[in-house]
């Protein structure tokens, strides 16, 4: 079975717009740091969209996978909104609400890469390998001292960056079901 193509384009455009977000962070780095943040959360806030959209209607699905999906873009979707209405927090509870989200992102990653089997065993393979780097860097952020405020952002970029891209190889691949 294959996605609906308008799922996959979907998934594409707004992978894309997770892309193009995660480098304009990355190029415009003068901007503040509660800048880079919002437009982090934009682009937190369309990932989370786009798992919500997976979780309706990514039918190929199992069940528990749909679950995974929808529980994680209403986390996402949560989290960024959190993010840009409160930006009065300390900018360090902003970057944690960020990297907790992508913390929670990069094991839903694993889990569906592990068993979504309609999924071709290289690209379960890429989803496993970008949530497991998500999950790295996560806890680099929240473990790591050192770095000033606009390494952790830009830690955070290279994530969504990776997700981004994840997004759009999954929407262009699409499905079929293997025997793996």
């Amino acid at each position: 079975m294959k996605a609906p193509s308008w799922l996959r384009a979907l998934d594409i455009l707004l992978g894309l717009i997770a892309v193009i977000l995660s480098i304009m962070v990355l190029v415009y780095q003068e901007l503040t740091i509660l800048t880079l943040i919002s437009v982090l959360s934009i682009t937190l806030l369309i990932i989370g969209i786009a798992r919500i959209f997976s979780g309706i209607f990514a039918v190929y699905l199992s069940n528990g996978l749909r679950a995974v999906h929808a529980g994680t873009g209403i986390l996402a979707v949560a989290l960024a909104i959190v993010a840009m209405l409160y930006t009065g927090l300390a900018t360090q509870v902003l970057i944690y609400l960020l990297s907790f989200a992508l913390l929670i992102n990069g094991i839903a990653r694993i889990v569906i890469g592990g068993f979504a089997r309609v999924f071709p065993s290289w690209l379960r393979g890429s989803l496993v390998v970008v949530g497991l780097l998500t999950i790295v860097l996560s806890v680099f952020v929240f473990v790591s001292p050192g770095p000033g405020f606009l390494a952790l952002v830009l830690i955070l970029s290279f994530m969504f960056l990776f997700n981004g891209i994840a997004r759009i190889v999954q929407g262009i691949t699409g499905t079929q079901e293997t025997d793996l």
